[in-house]
């Protein structure tokens, strides 16, 4: 390759490699070089006479290009290159009249070699980058889902595993199958497999023997194997002009020798050829997905036990987004009432549903008396079966200001789910030991063994109390609603909520700490003591309740730090309320941003800094280690949510990446029938510039602790046995004018096509936990620095998740359309034939 400063004249060199050794060499190139400057044209033919020295490097692009790599000899001596390479080389060889280091550099830097793709790529990204920024328009308005590319699908708790390293690397072997000798060309390598790529015309079924001799290793290495190594076919893959066969080793008594060849074979060469690491790309890349997805989830899941045939709730795995809906279920004595609201006679109906998905809409509101509080609550279905209660129901409920609708989903489990994770190669977790995460431990096996279902609870009230007070009813039927009543119960089975763990994604290390804090209340000092500190904030417990909420600024004294430091006036020091519990006396506050500086954080910097070893970090020990992670795990194997996330691609914000659990919804659906059997079209989501219109400008105005802005999304489809992926339209409930407006369209659709609604929730996110896929990142960096680079830069642009839930089953309720609330069986049929076709 040319210098960088002789690049603009690689026309004339182009011009010249063919005469470097011709008698006319100097009258040609005083004439293409005429009106240069002398010091220009000695470069340039310094430069003709380097890249026209003859060479001996040996060429091996194994693992190194995009491309079927095969033996090419030339004079005695054997290269390993693909076709493109073979074909610059003997180019090359005419222009130069032999193997030059000219030859060498253009072979080394074709097209298709990774380095260079890779080197071109970011050079794009660059470019691209500084012509936005220059430009400093936002014209990602302008951008089409087609324009942003095929949407990428991510499913969550699916890692491939592998326990062997794969090596890309092309050899040429002799394959003996069913009587019949041919060559072929592996395309990558372990030690119990392989992958063989089939000139077209050779046939075999999954199950056959096939013994192989590795005739291009033989001619390097000593294997004595005459009689070749069986193999089964696994799969058979076909290609328009090629096959790849892919190949399991059969177990033999004399194959031990070449397993251990392989084995120090690919150890010795993973550096120089290129490891597969497409599963290992994968597995982060859903992880990195799943950790933005779950701390966010809207969601409550909560997980049954199931013990001689009674069922309960056992754990809750709560958010800072789903704890409302955990202490909304919390009585008067602090108790969950989900063992009456999931009884068994709720539950069966939900599992005679046709799956995959099983749900349906949980009406609920409470009454206090006599210091007691007592929950009704009403499923869909069970309104439809008493229509003389419907009325009653949600007129005088939806007038309580407990009033609220959730949607109910219930999926299947199993404790197999808990254990199921990624683990790197073999050879990569014997250097790592250390890190590899332990088995469940018993306590947690004991505690999740007789787990058998999911309930999810989902909150999509969103103030539409006002529609169902508009249903008229009679006083006198009150009294009737007892039978939609929750028992009280004597003794209540314990539930739990355990809260999702990742790592502690606060910017800063929180310590504990009890020092005493006067705070200044209307003129009046209120005593308490702190309970943890950062630098840039404090929790605080007071003695008596105080009147403040999220967002207030106090001030307060630290009294006895004061007696410690004289630098710091810790007096009067301004800090803003980001939380209050419910009993008014514990407080989180962050150090409010002054002109001079917030001293309260000078000092407490200055504190950790000096006292660091003797500080205790505010780290929470959890009841059942572990029983997090197996919760998680479960969740991820068996939901069937929709979620989606925004990346910030400079100023622009992009919509590309959704994700599913075990099975789609019906969301998933109705994409892949509007995609038309091609790649994911995400046109139904992101209609008139969703993504930076609306959804960038919310996640603009949002902090990453606010709670989530919810959408609805209506997607009309005609009333036929097969939905048109052509007639599939979508409208978002902002595009209407008023609340009128959009009660007239729903009302129409409903009564002329099928209307499939979803309720969308968009939560901002903050800096991906780079620590829960290092081990990955890490593997991926020794082969691939790149690639690892790629992946941590999509994670780290993910600026928004978002979550949707179907909830076409309260629509009809809600705007009083009664002759279509049962329209269910027509839905499930259109996505039923959806996933056939």
């Amino acid at each position: 390759m040319t210098a960088e400063d002789l690049k603009e004249y690689v026309g004339v060199i182009e011009r010249m490699k063919s005469l470097m050794n011709s008698a006319e060499f100097d009258q040609v190139f005083s004439l293409l070089t005429s009106d240069l400057p002398k010091s220009k044209q000695f470069l340039l033919k310094m430069e003709l006479k380097r890249m026209a020295q003859p060479c001996d490097y040996f060429i091996d692009l194994r693992g190194h290009v995009d491309g079927e790599v095969r033996p090419f000899v030339y004079r005695e001596k054997t290269h390993y290159m693909d076709d493109k390479a073979i074909q610059i080389f003997e180019n090359g060889i005419k222009q130069y009249g032999g193997y030059t280091l000219g030859v060498y550099e253009e072979v080394m830097n074709a097209d298709n070699n990774f380095r260079v793709m890779h080197k071109k790529e970011t050079a794009q990204r660059v470019k691209s980058a500084l012509q936005t920024n220059e430009s400093g328009d936002d014209n990602s308005s302008a951008a089409t889902p087609g324009e942003q590319g095929a949407a990428k699908l991510v499913t969550f708790g699916h890692y491939v595993n592998r326990t062997e390293e794969r090596m890309n690397f092309g050899i040429d072997v002799e394959v003996k199958i069913n009587d019949s000798r041919f060559v072929a060309t592996t395309s990558d390598l372990s030690i119990s497999g392989c992958k063989l790529k089939i000139p077209k015309g050779r046939t075999a079924e999954p199950g056959d023997t096939v013994t192989i001799n590795f005739t291009g290793l033989e001619q390097e290495f000593t294997l004595d194997i005459p009689q070749g190594i069986q193999y089964t076919l696994v799969d058979v893959e076909q290609l328009d002009k090629v096959n790849y066969w892919r190949l399991k080793k059969l177990p033999t008594e004399q194959d031990q020798n070449f397993s251990n060849f392989l084995e120090k074979f690919i150890h010795g060469n993973k550096r120089r050829y290129k490891v597969n690491l497409d599963n290992t790309t994968d597995a982060v890349t859903t992880k990195g997905y799943e950790q933005f997805y779950l701390p966010r989830l809207n969601s409550l899941p909560v997980y049954l036990a199931v013990n001689e045939g009674a069922v309960s709730p056992r754990f809750a795995l709560t958010t800072d987004y789903n704890k409302s809906v955990w202490h909304y279920f919390l009585d008067e004595q602090q108790r969950s009432v989900l063992i009456t609201l999931l009884s068994v006679k709720r539950l069966k109906p939900l599992l005679a549903q046709p799956g995959p998905e099983r749900s349906t809409i949980l009406y609920c509101f409470t009454h206090a008396a006599k210091g007691k509080l007592y929950y009704y609550s009403a499923t869909a279905e069970e309104l439809l079966a008493a229509p003389e209660l419907r009325d009653t129901f949600f007129g005088f409920g939806a007038t309580k200001p407990s009033w609220r609708v959730f949607h109910l989903n219930l999926i299947k489990t199993t404790a197999q789910h808990a254990t199921a994770t990624f683990t790197l190669p073999k050879a990569q977790q014997k250097t790592e030991q250390a890190e590899a995460k332990p088995v469940l431990s018993p306590l947690v096996q004991g505690v999740i063994k007789n787990l058998r279902y999911i309930a999810s609870l989902t909150d999509i009230s969103a103030n539409n109390a006002v529609n169902y007070q508009q249903y008229n009813y009679n006083p006198a039927n009150l009294s009737q609603l007892n039978q939609f009543g929750h028992r009280k119960l004597a003794q209540v089975p314990p539930c739990e909520a355990i809260p999702v763990q990742y790592i502690n994604l606060r910017a800063e290390s929180r310590y504990l700490y009890k020092t005493t804090v006067q705070l200044h209340q209307n003129e009046q000092m209120v005593a308490g003591f702190s309970r943890d500190f950062s630098t840039g904030g404090l929790q605080i417990e007071t003695v008596e309740p105080v009147k403040y909420n999220k967002g207030d600024i106090v001030q307060l004294d630290l009294v006895d730090l004061q007696k410690i430091t004289s630098k710091h006036q810790l007096t009067q020091l301004p800090y803003e309320v980001m939380a209050v519990s419910k009993s008014h006396t514990i407080m989180n506050l962050r150090a409010l941003p002054t002109e001079d500086g917030h001293t309260g954080k000078q000092f407490f910097q200055q504190l950790i800094q000096n006292n660091r070893a003797k500080l205790t970090l505010a780290e929470e020990t959890p009841k059942y280690p572990g029983l997090s992670e197996a919760l998680r795990s479960m969740y991820l194997k068996a939901l069937n949510n929709f979620a989606f996330y925004l990346h910030r691609k400079g100023i622009r914000y992009e919509l590309n990446v959704i994700a599913q659990g075990a099975t789609p919804n019906a969301l998933h659906t109705l994409l892949l029938q509007h995609s038309k059997n091609g790649p994911l079209d995400l046109e139904l989501l992101l209609k008139n510039s969703t993504a930076n219109l609306q959804f960038a400008q919310q996640l603009k105005a949002m902090k990453r602790f606010d709670p989530p802005k919810s959408y609805e999304l209506y997607i009309k489809a005609p009333r036929t046995t097969a939905t048109s992926a052509a007639s599939l339209e979508s409208y978002y409930d902002y595009e209407f004018d008023n609340e009128q407006q959009k009660q007239a369209f729903i009302t129409n659709t409903l009564r002329e096509a099928t209307l499939f609604a979803f309720r969308l929730f968009l939560s901002r996110t903050g800096r991906p936990d780079t620590d829960y896929i290092a081990r990955e990142i890490s593997y991926i960096s020794v082969y691939a620095i790149h690639r690892a680079k790629t992946l941590e830069e999509e994670l780290w642009s993910v600026a928004g998740v978002g979550d949707a839930v179907d909830i076409s089953k309260e629509l009809a309720w809600r705007y009083g359309c009664l002759e279509h609330v049962d329209d269910t069986s027509l839905r499930q049929q259109q996505l039923r034939d959806s996933r056939q076709s």
